[in-house]
């Protein structure tokens, strides 16, 4: 393109590029109250929970911890009885994070806010939207 239109365009087109680019490399991180979950285990104290994700800090045998931009650290107790989901399918124990890459999102569901034992550790962020201006949450699928 020439003329006055032609720069503009293709330095606002180039921006764009760049920008979505660089928008699935940024890894979500959050937390979110689930009032219900779709699913059941019987280590869980009531039907909902507190999903956390970010990005692993530091995981061994016994924690895991995820960090946010702003530096704030979340701590989980890992345990036995802690459900470790690789993708679909359910994984005797944590080792599989070790692989998990610095910027890659992991979601840990505890039973509440002063819960810190992990229930449920996915390799994977959970699925948000928007509808009809609200957010919609959802947890990964639970392991099989």
């Amino acid at each position: 393109m020439t003329g006055q239109f032609g720069k503009p365009y293709c330095f606002l087109l180039s921006l764009f590029l760049a920008l979505s680019a660089v928008s699935p490399a940024r890894a979500q991180q959050g937390q979110y109250n689930v009032h219900y979950a779709p699913f059941t285990l019987k280590t869980m104290k009531s039907m909902g929970g507190l999903a956390t994700y970010s990005p692993i800090k530091a995981v061994n045998g016994q924690t895991i911890q995820l960090r946010g931009d702003d530096g704030q650290v979340f701590s989980f107790t890992l345990d036995a009885e802690t459900v470790y989901c690789q993708g679909s399918f359910k994984v005797s124990d944590w080792s599989y994070l070790r692989s998990v890459g610095r910027k890659s999102t992991v979601t840990v569901m505890t039973n509440d806010y002063t819960d810190k034992k992990a229930l449920v550790v996915w390799d994977q962020a959970p699925s948000l939207s928007t509808s009809g201006g609200e957010v919609v949450f959802a947890l990964p699928p639970m392991c099989k």
